[in-house]
């Protein structure tokens, strides 16, 4: 298995994101995405990271196999955590795991959109986590074919499966549904031109939620469907995914499958190595029990 990270290669927090880089990615205005926030807020998240909505980067780390060959693609959303403390590279163990397996797994680094102690975008930002998933993806489609690119010719970009872990679990199935969209239902001058061959997609303990004020619920067509959800989740504590599970719909001349494994003592947040044992912030984290 190799490994290697791409980005905008000017990251100001994450020397991984660096001028090291492997890969160099461009980064994409999301203004029409994300609702700004207070300007003292703006004006702090953009201190800290460096860049404010309009510069949005696409970072992310891989995990690949080095052998020849042209192999499926996973790629890992993580969910809402203290922004300064990274989530992205929490889901190792799997990109190590699943690379090794013939598997070529990206985790996405979307912390910029993460809550800090001033603020959090109360789902607000949801649409924003979807589309840049799918602007990963066009590099992928565009480095497959590229001469000289390490993933020329490995990449097989008609079987792509999304992972997406709490609020990133709700971002895979709306990135799903924007993938087959011409333009942004909210502002129709922003043209897409996304269709990628997205198979499959996995809900790790998802919230249930999509961008707020949407009345009608998300319904998903003809994909392979996997919800993992723990019996003891502090954070989502029912099992919200049940619910994209009933919706889910196939054709009947159609193969797929869809599927649940609800997992007893398991919690929200140790499907991320980074995001530890308690699922709470301060100070409620010290009134949950965690006692194995």
């Amino acid at each position: 298995v190799g490994s290697l990270f791409y980005g905008t290669g000017t990251d100001k927090q994450r020397p991984e994101y660096g001028k090291n880089v492997s890969l160099k990615t461009e980064p994409v205005d999301g203004s029409v995405f994300l609702q700004p926030l207070w300007a003292i807020k703006s004006k702090l998240r953009n201190a800290y990271w460096g860049f404010g909505t309009d510069r949005l980067p696409l970072n992310a780390r891989v995990w690949y196999p080095q052998q020849k060959g042209n192999f499926p693609l996973v790629v890992f959303v993580h969910g809402n955590h203290l922004m300064s403390d990274y989530s992205d590279e929490g889901y190792a163990y799997m990109g190590e795991l699943l690379a090794s397996k013939g598997f070529i797994v990206v985790s996405i680094d979307e912390n910029f959109l993460n809550e800090s102690w001033f603020d959090d975008f109360w789902f607000g930002e949801m649409n924003t986590r979807a589309w840049l998933i799918l602007k990963h993806l066009e590099y992928w489609r565009k480095w497959s074919t590229m001469q000289g690119n390490p993933f020329q010719g490995k990449v097989d970009m008609n079987n792509i499966c999304l992972v997406g872990h709490s609020r990133g679990a709700d971002a895979v199935s709306i990135a799903l549904a924007l993938n087959k969209l011409d333009k942004y239902p909210y502002d129709g001058r922003t043209k897409f031109n996304f269709n990628f061959s997205i198979k499959s997609i996995v809900q790790i303990a998802p919230a249930g939620r999509q961008a707020r004020g949407i009345e009608f619920p998300l319904k998903l067509k003809n994909v392979n469907y996997l919800l993992l959800h723990g019996s003891h989740d502090q954070d989502v504590y029912y099992c919200a995914g049940i619910k994209m599970y009933n919706r889910i719909r196939f054709d009947s001349s159609q193969n797929y499958l869809k599927a649940i494994l609800y997992i007893y003592k398991a919690n929200h947040g140790q499907f991320n190595t980074k995001w530890g044992l308690k699922d709470k912030r301060f100070p409620t984290q010290y009134f949950v029990n965690s006692a194995t």
